[in-house]
């Protein structure tokens, strides 16, 4: 079993691992704030996902052949802009093991590898670990859209996190 601080093998996720990609993300929309998305991906949609999505930078976390977490790069709302949009997502038995935080520092070497200026994140107000762990990592606080997203039952406030990628 992992422990806190364990190191995690990141590496590129393969169409393989949608299975895992899917079940941990299926789990985020029915538990948790960490996307504001309410209906789990079916088999199709998330083989159309990865159909469409493949080819940019998708990584998995993985322990002993198991995917602990996943995380993507996405272009940041449409072209012209020079920055990504990162999404991160643990399975939540590794949670608090340091697999976002893993996970989230390799966007960055990705991110700043490819060019990227800045990366930026939406995050739900109410995603407390979600907002410390992009914090932790130097993402600053630039704005907060108020009642962005409706699940639950209620609405909710989505908080953009940024960090400059440029030395």
């Amino acid at each position: 079993m992992s422990t806190a601080g364990q190191t995690f093998t990141i590496r590129a996720a393969t169409k393989a691992d949608m299975p895992a990609i899917v079940g941990i993300y299926n789990w985020a929309v029915n538990q948790t704030f960490a996307t504001i998305d309410s209906e789990p991906l079916s088999e199709e949609e998330a083989a159309a996902w990865w159909d469409e999505h493949g080819s940019t930078v998708t990584l998995v976390a993985v322990d002993d052949d198991v995917v602990a977490g996943w995380a993507r790069l996405l272009p940041w709302r449409q072209r012209g802009y020079h920055m990504v949009e990162d999404l991160v997502y643990v399975d939540p038995v590794y949670h608090k093991r340091g697999v976002g935080r893993q996970l989230l520092n390799r966007l960055l070497e990705e991110a700043r590898s490819a060019g990227h200026r800045t990366i930026v994140a939406s995050v739900a107000a109410d995603n407390g670990s979600g907002l410390r762990l992009h914090e932790s990592l130097g993402f600053q606080q630039v704005g907060t859209l108020k009642d962005a997203a409706y699940k639950f039952g209620r609405w909710m406030d989505i908080t953009l996190v940024q960090q400059s990628l440029s030395e």
